[in-house]
């Protein structure tokens, strides 16, 4: 009788165990962990949320993602860009808000397309009527090999930079270019025609914007002038000699870059001397 209710013991015990699986399960690492990178591109936040897979040794492009057919850029939720501001991206406009990535790879080039729809899950709530822009790009060879989907921001100047797609051995890259230049020109000229504020670093960094981008340099032109009448700065000089020759008049311009040199050479800037030196003689050969 004992023996016969150990068992019976042992076997309610057994099928406890059983009936309780879930409780048992493992707490173990997502094999396509989620990810978000954020950088800031002129005035823009951009904010990229997305899931990791891994190579593990299998062919990636052409295998596990076909060539031809909708991916969803990475894993498990839909890929999500954020922009607190407008860009253009890849050249054309694209408003602030938040936008899933979807790709269509193909061997030497992709199509990348922005979706109104950022809540889905894979390809889930996908459809082309909710497409706010499509472009193509070319495929390049990886630096190295990426073991894990990778995106990343770089190249970064100024208000611009690169959005990359990078996985096994294939890159795709795409501009991004932050609509900085209306907010900075609009400060610009409101602070130098409507506040009339005479300072010369003011006009010298107006000037050296307008330089920069390449804008409009006659105005630029005005304000550096304004800038050295202010303040004769070697470095306020130097730009001055740089839009007058991009402006043709490399007389001028060598004019300025030797006061440039002067005023380097006694408050010891050694490198600005020798940089307008070296303008002066390329200049010297134009007239």
């Amino acid at each position: 009788m004992t023996n016969r209710l150990t068992r019976l013991a042992s076997l309610a015990f057994g099928l406890g165990l059983l009936a309780q699986p879930l409780h048992a399960q493992l707490n173990l690492p997502e094999l396509s962990p989620p990810t978000t990178i954020r950088q800031r591109i002129g005035f823009t936040d951009l904010t990229i949320g997305y899931s990791r897979p891994a190579a593990k040794g299998r062919t990636i492009f052409g295998g596990l993602v076909p060539y031809g057919k909708l991916w969803r850029t990475g894993a498990s939720d839909a890929t999500v860009l954020t922009l607190t501001d407008s860009v253009i991206l890849a050249g054309k406009p694209l408003a602030a808000g938040s936008y899933s990535l979807f790709t269509i790879p193909n061997r030497t080039e992709w199509i990348v397309i922005l979706n109104k729809h950022v809540t889905g899950h894979g390809l889930d709530g996908y459809e082309e009527k909710n497409d706010v822009m499509r472009f193509n790009v070319k495929v390049d060879s990886s630096t190295r090999f990426y073991e894990s989907f990778t995106i990343e921001v770089q190249d970064l100047v100024r208000n611009q930079g690169m959005i990359y797609l990078n996985w096994a051995n294939t890159s795709v890259h795409f501009p991004i270019i932050s609509d900085a230049d209306k907010r900075i020109t609009g400060e610009i000229l409101e602070r130098i025609n409507g506040k009339k504020e005479e300072k010369p670093g003011l006009y010298y960094q107006a000037a050296l914007y307008y330089y920069d981008q390449e804008k409009d340099t006659k105005q630029a032109l005005i304000w550096a002038t304004k800038a050295v009448s202010l303040n004769p700065a070697f470095n306020y000089f130097h730009l001055q000699a740089k839009l007058l020759a991009r402006s043709g008049d490399y007389k001028g311009a060598i004019a300025a870059a030797r006061r440039s040199a002067e005023v380097a050479q006694r408050e010891k800037f050694n490198d600005y001397v020798t940089l307008n030196n070296r303008l002066i003689a390329e200049w010297e050969k134009k007239l």
